[in-house]
């Protein structure tokens, strides 16, 4: 078992954020940079596991009590084990948890990862909605109701994403998998998709029934493929944007304040309903990175145009 396990409690400390806005130029780390085209099929097929967390949910009235926190400590939750058949040796959670590790991006790649989701969703235009999304793997990249192809955009204008970005998002990627390796004792696991940059704008209606994202759900019953689910937080509740905040739905009173930086983790399983609460003010910024166990579903390739 990973160290350290204690029970849920807050804690202090916030780091200093960046003011973050949706017209950011240019960052300390060289990050610069993006428009239009129609989408492919596969394209919209990528988005569409995405657009099922909105719409294959489960609502409920049942009033449930929260308390706020900045700093979830790594916490172990009974597993479902039904949401890991067939099990992977290697691969499979030996138990289930939740946590959340602040701090985990630095402010500099934090600044070339919130410029980067700028750059891939201005390609798009973004959504009709509240919602917008990059994803990483296929391109997609919103425009109003549908997505397009911001890799082909980029193909047939001579262009490409600003490098030092797409790097500095490969580097902390690449974190992620040996931080999840490491504290669960894997030997195998994979990149899965979709692993796409949100954006989700406060009062602003929804243009379609997917841009409710504020229902409870369960990533392996959304997206198939999710052992794993990792958030890393681009901007700072209460800060930069009002609501937003990451909430368990097991009875547990969770209620995470995301921070710039922070990492969150959980596996993917029963054992973890979550959703986001409404986005009532400002700008809310996040890149979900996934991993699987089945190879099959592995996804290596990012930022790379269709041949």
């Amino acid at each position: 078992m990973a160290g350290g396990m204690r029970k849920r409690g807050p804690q202090r400390g916030t780091k200093k954020d960046l003011n973050r806005r949706r017209e950011s130029k240019k960052g300390s780390n060289g990050c610069n940079d993006g428009r239009k085209i129609a989408a492919t099929l596969g394209i919209f097929a990528v988005l569409m596991i995405f657009l099922a967390r909105m719409t294959n949910i489960t609502r409920t009235n049942t009033p449930e009590t929260f308390e706020a926190v900045l700093d979830l400590s790594a916490t172990i939750v009974e597993c479902d084990s039904s949401s890991y058949e067939p099990r992977v040796p290697g691969c499979s959670p030996s138990y289930c948890f939740r946590e959340s590790v602040p701090n985990f991006a630095t402010e500099s790649e934090v600044e070339c990862l919130l410029q980067l989701a700028e750059e891939g969703i201005s390609i798009g235009g973004g959504g009709s909605g509240p919602v917008s999304v990059f994803d990483t793997a296929s391109g997609a990249s919103s425009k109003g109701k549908e997505f397009i192809s911001a890799f082909q955009v980029l193909k047939a204008t001579g262009r490409s994403l600003n490098k030092t970005r797409t790097a500095v998002f490969q580097s902390v990627v690449d974190r992620v998998g040996t931080y999840i390796r490491k504290k669960m004792g894997l030997t195998n696991l994979y990149p899965a998709s979709p692993t796409f940059f949100s954006r989700i704008e406060g009062g602003v209606e929804p243009g379609q029934l997917n841009d409710q994202y504020w229902h409870k759900h369960v990533d392996t019953r959304q997206y198939g493929s999710f052992i794993y689910t990792t958030l890393l937080y681009l901007n700072t509740n209460h800060k930069h944007y009002k609501g937003g905040e990451f909430l368990f739905m097991d009875g547990s009173g969770t209620l995470l304040r995301p921070q710039a930086g922070m990492l969150l983790v959980f596996t993917s399983g029963e054992e973890n309903p979550h959703k986001i609460s409404k986005v009532t003010e400002g700008t809310r910024y996040a890149v979900t990175i996934s991993w699987t166990c089945d190879e099959r579903q592995a996804n290596r390739r990012r930022f790379a145009a269709p041949r």
